[in-house]
């Protein structure tokens, strides 16, 4: 007898507290501080350049190209740039 009153205390027990729905809150990018895991998140991204870690809202504009200094590198890379000779930097290329 005392062992079903449990077995009926603690169904009732983990079905308040299991069907309960969970509140979902915002993310604070601030609070991750593990690149892989902002990456992950949609809202947040990861600052490595200026050392500042993980930071609410989209990433800003970035130029990939700009990176590589010499002409050589430019037009053999592999993320679609091209050398602007005026400009002497490495662009994306336009189409």
């Amino acid at each position: 007898m005392r062992s079903t009153f449990l077995v009926v205390l603690f169904t009732l027990v983990a079905t308040a507290l299991g069907g309960a729905p969970a509140n979902a809150e915002k993310v604070r990018c601030s609070a991750i501080r593990d690149s892989a895991l902002c990456a992950a998140e949609p809202s947040c991204w990861y600052d490595a350049a200026h050392n500042k870690g993980c930071l609410d809202g989209p990433p800003p504009d970035v130029n990939p190209c700009a990176v590589h200094g010499s002409q050589s590198t430019c037009d053999t890379s592999s993320l679609g740039c091209k050398w602007d000779a005026d400009e002497s930097d490495c662009v994306p290329k336009t189409e």
